[in-house]
């Protein structure tokens, strides 16, 4: 897959985000150890043994139908050339095709032939039918993968599961990479996601900082610095804006456990201060949009000054392929 034009290949069809994203310690395992691969006697048979969230696994050298029971970890195995004979979906909205893919990576999951099964919520029988060699799945999310359901899902084909919630796409990428032998196509995602930073940010050029948000019935979601999203502006060069502190203190983040976002109530916009708007759209298409949902936004310098801007729905979700659209909006946008 190309980034995008004649800059590289992050998105030839074969480049977060994590792209947010903690299932964890469960069976005792330490999640930071997950992904380190361990060959034994067993690979000269055709079988190697991996470390994951769960445990250890002993997995095909060379498997051919691979089964993603997580829509989230098919990105990943599909920018790494990894066989996917079929990846569960999710629900088809603003941010997927028809068949629930992920918008971003759906063309090249449909020419390659990769079998839609019933998502986000595993369907056994339909992993079962589909006849894997090897399970992937993620273990954070609305896909995640609890140790029940990875024990239950052992029983049909030997089964991996890979992914915290503040793993960058990066991180996410070696280690499935670490695990299925596939160094060398990882590092030249890697050279092409530094490509793609060196020549987004000389494009870029942006005075003021950045709020990266998006619209919910209730207010605003707003990415930190602890998000995919925020991890990226600020790899771009972009500054992003601090929210007040006490947003967290009064307890609006996302959850007991997330720092990757913070609620945001209308009455509150005036917190943006005079920075550029970035919406990651998966409910509006345009500006005006939101502020139809909440009139506050239009007293903002940003809509005020004509900087409020959406990035697109393939921003909510960072990897291999979102990202270089990403990049690409920005330079057209701040460029």
């Amino acid at each position: 897959m190309k980034l995008t034009h004649s800059r590289s290949t992050l998105v030839t069809g074969a480049c977060s985000g994590a792209l947010a994203l903690l299932i964890l310690t469960a069976c005792g395992t330490d999640p930071g150890d997950a992904g380190t691969p361990s060959t034994t006697e067993g690979e000269a048979s055709g079988t190697r043994t991996v470390e994951h969230v769960f445990g250890e696994t002993d997995i095909p050298v060379d498997p051919a139908n691979v089964v993603s029971v997580s829509v989230t970890s098919t990105a990943v195995l599909l920018s790494l050339d990894i066989p996917v004979t079929a990846s569960s979906t999710t629900s088809p909205s603003a941010l997927t095709d028809d068949n629930g893919f992920f918008a971003q990576w759906a063309e090249v999951a449909v020419e390659r032939g990769v079998e839609p099964l019933p998502g986000p919520e595993v369907s056994l029988e339909a992993v079962g039918a589909a006849a894997p060699d090897l399970i992937v799945g993620n273990g954070f999310g609305a896909d995640a993968i609890d140790q029940d359901t990875y024990e239950t899902l052992s029983e049909i084909a030997p089964t991996v599961v890979y992914g915290e919630s503040d793993t960058p796409w990066t991180e996410l990428t070696e280690q499935y990479a670490e695990a299925f032998d596939r160094g060398d196509r990882a590092d030249e995602i890697a050279e092409e996601y530094e490509r793609l930073l060196a020549e987004t940010s000389e494009a870029l050029s942006a005075e003021e900082d950045v709020v990266v948000l998006t619209g919910t019935p209730d207010g605003f979601n707003v990415f930190t610095s602890e998000s995919a999203q925020g991890r990226l502006i600020d790899e771009l060069g972009l500054t992003l804006h601090e929210m007040p502190e006490d947003l967290a203190a009064s307890g609006n983040q996302g959850g007991p456990e997330r720092a990757d976002i913070v609620r945001l109530s209308p009455e509150r916009a005036s917190d943006f201060g005079d920075s550029t708007l970035l919406f990651v759209n998966t409910q509006g298409e345009e500006p005006a949009d939101y502020a139809e949902t909440a009139p506050i936004l239009e007293s903002t310098p940003a809509y005020e000054e004509g900087r409020a801007f959406t990035l697109g729905a393939e921003a909510f979700r960072l990897d291999y392929y979102s990202v270089p659209l990403i990049a690409d909006r920005l330079v057209e946008l701040l460029g």
